[in-house]
């Protein structure tokens, strides 16, 4: 059997295919809450090539009016199934009364759409960790733009069947040494009730038995959610991509010029590509220069974390590099996703704008920050799933050729390997 690279770049676009061999070892069978059976296999490469999920419904991929990828932990892929619900006059309440009467019950009941609402529906505060051989736990961080307490749920099948509901408080990390003595402004008039007024975290990602919520615009909240008494720590960026305002730029820019990772020793890093000219979004023209910088979170006490800046590499020092001779530069690089594997590595995408869609001309470029020196490169399309027929696609996952979004890093196939010695 063939040896799996130790991580992978997950695509979160689902590829259908028929034909998926179900006595792979590799292969996982099971059915949805709607009673759709369906089988999921994977297509792996090492990165920076993309890796794909492969979907197979008994049913139909018309079951399913959604089936991505939400989170990854060491051998664990959290994946979100939707629905689509046909309309039905059973699923009404009873409208009795007048109209002002209806209007009055509807705002107390809350039918309406709120943002917090709207974010359970796409899955986007959920996050998975594992804790020793078999023990895992699935996390839902519920901030309402209100004056309503955090909730955090928690499903843990080794100690209950059923979610449980708790309301932890929230306490900032203070800065310590250098970032102390420039006034963080984490504890310089700092507000939780305002910090989680304006939250909405932006990617959830797994470092040792904490969920991290994160933020772009603000930092990352750590909580252990397998503690009896869950704690929120927040700590705060070491700094913030000029310009940058979430309700202006949305979650596709936000992802563009920043990341945070995990590697696979437990190290997070925080990445920024920061253009010269300091727009976000815009016409980048050539002579125009962009900056790469990283930072690693150092744990210096308990509950003490500060940032140190590990590296910073500009445009200039990758353009005359061997590996971008063939490479377009018209667009700064993009999309940053950390390496599990090494911390200096860093992968990137570069885009060449197309007519239409920003999918042709896309590549995924690995970059060592550390010896200034391009990896690998590789282009983002799979001519054996995509060249011929697309529409062996999902209907979902064809909207990467008009929304790109961002990857997942994860690990589930080092343990692929180690199940294939058993």
């Amino acid at each position: 059997m063939a040896r799996f690279p130790d991580w992978v770049i997950l695509d979160r676009f689902v590829v259908r295919s028929d034909d998926l061999d179900l006595d792979d070892s590799t292969v996982a069978s099971d059915s949805g809450s709607g009673d759709h059976a369906f089988d999921v296999g994977f297509y792996v490469h090492t990165p920076p090539q993309v890796s794909r999920i492969l979907l197979r419904v008994d049913a139909g991929a018309s079951s399913f009016s959604e089936f991505h990828v939400v989170a990854a932990h060491r051998d664990a892929l959290l994946l979100q199934m939707s629905y689509v619900i046909h309309p039905s006059l059973d699923l009404l309440l009873p409208l009795d009364g007048t109209e002002a009467e209806v209007r009055t019950r509807i705002e107390a009941e809350g039918f309406d759409m709120t943002n917090q609402r709207e974010r359970r529906a796409k899955g986007l505060d959920l996050g998975v960790v594992l804790r020793g051989e078999k023990e895992f736990a699935v996390a839902e961080l519920q901030i309402s733009w209100s004056d309503a307490p955090s909730e955090l749920h928690v499903f843990c099948p080794s100690t209950s069947s059923r979610w449980e509901i708790k309301q932890p408080p929230l306490i900032p990390i203070e800065p310590v040494g250098d970032q102390a003595a420039v006034g963080c402004k984490c504890t310089d008039g700092f507000s939780s009730q305002r910090l989680l007024f304006y939250w909405s975290a932006d990617k959830v990602v797994t470092v040792g038995s904490s969920l991290c919520w994160i933020h772009f615009c603000h930092g990352v909240i750590f909580c252990d959610v397998y503690h009896d008494s869950p704690v929120l720590y927040y700590r705060e960026f070491p700094a913030k991509v000029p310009n940058l305002y979430y309700n202006r730029h949305g979650t596709g820019w936000v992802d563009a010029c920043q990341t945070v990772g995990v590697t696979s020793c437990g190290s997070m890093k925080y990445v920024t590509v920061v253009r010269g000219d300091g727009k976000i979004t815009g016409e980048f023209k050539q002579v125009s220069i962009f900056t790469i910088t990283s930072w690693t979170l150092r744990r210096t006490e308990v509950n003490k974390m500060e940032w140190d800046k590990t590296h910073e590499v500009t445009s200039d020092d990758l353009w005359c590099l061997d590996g971008f001779v063939s490479l377009p530069r018209t667009t700064p690089l993009q999309f940053p996703h950390i390496s599990m594997d090494d911390p200096n590595v860093v992968c990137f995408v570069l885009r060449q704008r197309a007519e239409g869609k920003y999918y042709s001309g896309t590549r995924l470029v690995s970059i060592d920050l550390s010896s200034k020196a391009v990896k690998d490169s590789h282009p983002y399309s799979n001519p054996e799933l995509e060249e011929t027929d697309i529409s062996r696609e999902t209907d979902f996952s064809k909207s990467k050729y008009w929304f790109f979004e961002s990857f997942l890093p994860a690990e589930f196939t080092k343990y692929l390997n180690l199940l294939s010695t058993r």
